[in-house]
This record gives C-alpha cells, sequence and structure tokens, in this order.
C-alpha cells in the first residue's frame, strides 16, 4: 500500500571535523535543541522570574503598608485609598518610559546590552524600596523598577525570538509568560514569611542570578547581520545551533540575511513605515487584539490585590493561602502551552483560554455579590473563592498568559520589530494603567462583583474576536508571515 506522506530523509555528518564526535544527523531536520541555546533561553529568563516578583510585590506590600503596626509598615501608618492608587497607577505611567525608549536603544547598542543595563538598573533600584520610608520614596524607587520591567517585556520577546529558529521559536517565547508566575510564587512565599524590607530586597535573588551567569549569552544573530557583522552572526548561529550541518546553517544565515534585506527596503522612519505598510498596521492590530484581551481579563489588577482583595471575602482561605495556591497552579499549567503550541496552534489555545476564565471571573462575581447583599449562601459557599481564582488562573495560564507575548514578535521584520513593540507596549500600559488607577475607586464605586462580570465579558467577546480576526503562524517564517499579512 502506497503512502504519499512518506519521504527520503538523507542522513549527513555535523560540523564538527572531531571524528571522535562525528554522529550523523538528518538532514532536513531543522529542530535546533542545544545546550548553549537552552542555557541562552533560561538564563535570560531569569530576569522574567524577576519581574514576576515585580508584579507579585504588591500583593504582600499592600498588606504590610495597609497594617497599624510599625515594625510591618516601614511608613508608620496605614496608607489611604488615594495613595494606593498613586502607587499602582503611577508607577505603570511612568514605566512608559522604559517601552518607548530602551527597545530602540536595543537596535544601537545591542539586545543583550539593553537587557544586561537594564537589571543592574533595576537592582539598584529594588535596594531603593527595601529601605523607603515615605511613600513618595517607594513610588520613586518602584517607578524606576517598573521602567526596566516594560524595558525587558518589550526587549525579551525580541532576543529570544532572534536566537531560535522557525521551529522553536514560539515554545521558548511561552517560557517567558511561564517564568512570570514562578516569580510571583516566589514573592508570595516570602511575603508572608518576612518583613517588609527584608522580602523586597530577597525579591532581587532572580534578579542578581540573571547577572552573574547573562555575560556568557550571545549577542543575536539578527543584531550582528543588521551592523554587518557576518562572521560574527555565523559563529552565533554555529554555537546555538552546533546540531546542524554547515548546508543547514548557511541556510540559516542567508534566510537571516533576507529577512534583513527585506527589513532594509524603502528605509524610513520606522514608525511610518510601520504604518504606511500594509502588512505593519495589520501586525500592529493583531498584535494589540490579544495583549488586551490579556489586559481586560482581569488578571492585571487581581493578581497584585489578590491577598488584599481576598483577605476579605469571607472565604475559610486567607488571602496569603490563596496567593501562594494561585501561583502554584499559574507554574504548573503555565508549562502546558510549551508542550502544546507547536501541535495546536495559538488560536484554539487562545480560544479555549478566554472562555475558560469568563466562565471563571463570571462565578467569581456571582459569589462577591451574593456576599454583597449578606446572602445566607454565603456560608456554604466559602470554598468559592480559592477554587474559582485557581480555575480562572489555569484557564488563563494555557493560552492568554503566555501566548500574546510570543505572538507579538513574530508578526514583524526585524527592521520594524523593537518598533512595533515598543508601541504596542505604549498603548497596551497606557490602558492598563488608566484602568489599574482607577479600579481602587472602582472597587468603592461598583462593588468588586460588577468588575469581575466586566472582566468576565471581555473575555467572552474576546474569543469571538480571535476566532474570526486572528492568523495562526505556526510553522511559518517571519517572511512566510508577512506574506499572510500583506493578503489579509
Amino acid at each position: 500500500m502506497e503512502n504519499s506522506d512518506l519521504k527520503t530523509i538523507k542522513y549527513v555528518p555535523p560540523i564538527s571535523k572531531d571524528e571522535k564526535s562525528q554522529q550523523f544527523i538528518p538532514e532536513n531536520d531543522d529542530v535546533c535543541e542545544t545546550w548553549y541555546l537552552r542555557y541562552t533561553v533560561l538564563t535570560g529568563l531569569f530576569l522574567i522570574i524577576f519581574g514576576g516578583t515585580t508584579i507579585g510585590w504588591f500583593s504582600p506590600a499592600l498588606i504590610k503598608l495597609h497594617s497599624n503596626n510599625t515594625e510591618e509598615n516601614p511608613i508608620g501608618r496605614p496608607i489611604t485609598t488615594f495613595e494606593t492608587s498613586q502607587l499602582l497607577g503611577i508607577s505603570g505611567m511612568v514605566s512608559l518610559i522604559g517601552a518607548l525608549l530602551l527597545p530602540k536603544l536595543a537596535d544601537y547598542i545591542g539586545r543583550k546590552n539593553v537587557l544586561f543595563i537594564t537589571g543592574i538598573t533595576m537592582l539598584m533600584s529594588i535596594v531603593g524600596v527595601a529601605f523607603g520610608k515615605s511613600i513618595i520614596i517607594i513610588i520613586t524607587f518602584e517607578s524606576c523598577v517598573n521602567i526596566g520591567f516594560m524595558a525587558v517585556l518589550a526587549v525579551m520577546p525580541m532576543y529570544l525570538a532572534e536566537i531560535c529558529d522557525n521551529n522553536n521559536r514560539a515554545k521558548y517565547g511561552c517560557l517567558m509568560p511561564v517564568c512570570l508566575p514562578v516569580g510571583q510564587l516566589y514573592t508570595f512565599f516570602i511575603g508572608s514569611i518576612f518583613s517588609y524590607k527584608m522580602f523586597t530586597l530577597l525579591t532581587a535573588v532572580p534578579l542578581v542570578v540573571f547577572l552573574l551567569l547573562f555575560g556568557l549569552a550571545p549577542e543575536t544573530p539578527v543584531y550582528h547581520l543588521t551592523k554587518k557583522r557576518d562572521n560574527e552572526c555565523r559563529m552565533t548561529l554555529k554555537k546555538l545551533r552546533s546540531n546542524k550541518s554547515a548546508e543547514q546553517l548557511e541556510k540559516d544565515f542567508n534566510h537571516i540575511r533576507e529577512s534583513v534585506e527585506e527589513a532594509k527596503k524603502n528605509k524610513q522612519n520606522n514608525f511610518l513605515k510601520l504604518f504606511k505598510r500594509k502588512e505593519g498596521r495589520i501586525g500592529l492590530m493583531l498584535s494589540l487584539l490579544p495583549i488586551i484581551i490579556q489586559f481586560f481579563s482581569g488578571v492585571p489588577v487581581i493578581m497584585p490585590l489578590l491577598a488584599p482583595l481576598f483577605q476579605g471575602s469571607g472565604s475559610s482561605v486567607s488571602g496569603h493561602t490563596i496567593s501562594i495556591a494561585v501561583g502554584a497552579v499559574k507554574i504548573a499549567i503555565f508549562t502546558v502551552p510549551f508542550f502544546l503550541v507547536e501541535r495546536t496552534g495559538r488560536k484554539p489555545l487562545l480560544i479555549i483560554s478566554a472562555i475558560g476564565a469568563g466562565i471563571s471571573v463570571a462565578v467569581l462575581g456571582y459569589y462577591f455579590y451574593l456576599k454583597s447583599v449578606n446572602s445566607p449562601l454565603i456560608t456554604k459557599l466559602h470554598w468559592v473563592p480559592l477554587v474559582f481564582v485557581i480555575l480562572f488562573v489555569g484557564t488563563y495560564a494555557i493560552g492568554l498568559g503566555p501566548i500574546p507575548i510570543s505572538i507579538m514578535s513574530e508578526l514583524f521584520l526585524s527592521d520594524l520589530r523593537s518598533t512595533a513593540n515598543a508601541l504596542t507596549t505604549i498603548i497596551t500600559n497606557t490602558v492598563l494603567t488608566i484602568y489599574i488607577s482607577a479600579f481602587p475607586f472602582l472597587l468603592e464605586i461598583l462593588g468588586i462583583h460588577w468588575c469581575m462580570w466586566i472582566f468576565s465579558g471581555t473575555c467572552f467577546i474576546g474569543a469571538i474576536m480571535i476566532h474570526v480576526i486572528l492568523p495562526e503562524t505556526r510553522g511559518k517564517s517571519v517572511l512566510e508571515i508577512q506574506e499572510i499579512l500583506r493578503n489579509y
């Protein structure tokens, strides 16, 4: 019986000339899985783990800053609702500086250098947050930390996309959001044990590890080629993809060169070019879609305020315990897309995630509504907050959490990638900062139940929009994706 799917695979020796290390590999095998690539990716991801501690810091910190205990509260008094809004809002708004300037700086001094300099700056800032004795000082240094974190969120996807090949680009890109809940869980755990000063200093441990190890990581092949460093590009490719033959490496080099040359055509201001090209406009719209849905699912306000929100929810479980449980679940489930995204594609995971998150947060809204009207049912439903927060985070983690960042770096050529990432980050974080700042007041005006129902509606609408609008990019090269956007 004939099988039209069968094909001949030719095996060739690798590029190593050491006879003792000869091991034949399939010529058509384009999968790049080397120890140096894994080291580079995992080392860089310590910076994302620190980003998770930055997000999670607010949850235990706000409990301590609202405390009357002067040993727990460095300010010496409980902070007001207005000061809480300032802490959440100002640091978020100022962080747009990092999203606007530092990604462009990566085009001039390199992706690796920007990440390293940002890491040093954030380390000094976190020390300032730890030793701050007034809300103004804490807001100032926390704003510096957030400036760096926004830069990392814009530059790291670019870095990972440019050191990986087509077959593992999305897989390793999905590791970024996996690392965020690792940092959050670490922060929730130490925040429930240590004093404000000590736990704030301990949040910098992943950052210190990054600074110690990232020096051995390479600059990206794409950046080398944009600076006409052909030899450096080839050497970096050889180190990152040492399991490939010389012919395969040359093919990869030519593919990168084609994408760089394509990016340099009709050279002009990148912001103008982004909007002048159809693929730039469509790419920007499509990159914004899943990120906006991700933000308005409620996670950006639920996670930083997890412990304070659920401390008085009527649940038999404390806010700190819920925070730790949620952090553990996020870590476990955020790894799912790493194994599935190249098999199932981006769209199915995003749609399932949005629907599941919408259902979970709608039930949470109903629980808080019953509590607001003092329903007798609330005594029988004390388990609802823990169960449905975990379900919410679990369904969020299989799609809405990890995939939008990966998609953002797939949709643009190398010359527009930093500009598009910066612009996308600015737009989304401007919207995010406004509603994070307003959230403490909305809680007082509308009640938490209406806030939860708004998040739920966003998730359901988002699932429909993803199904209708977003194209699938699984297994496609950057040039193939550009062709899809041109014909969109």
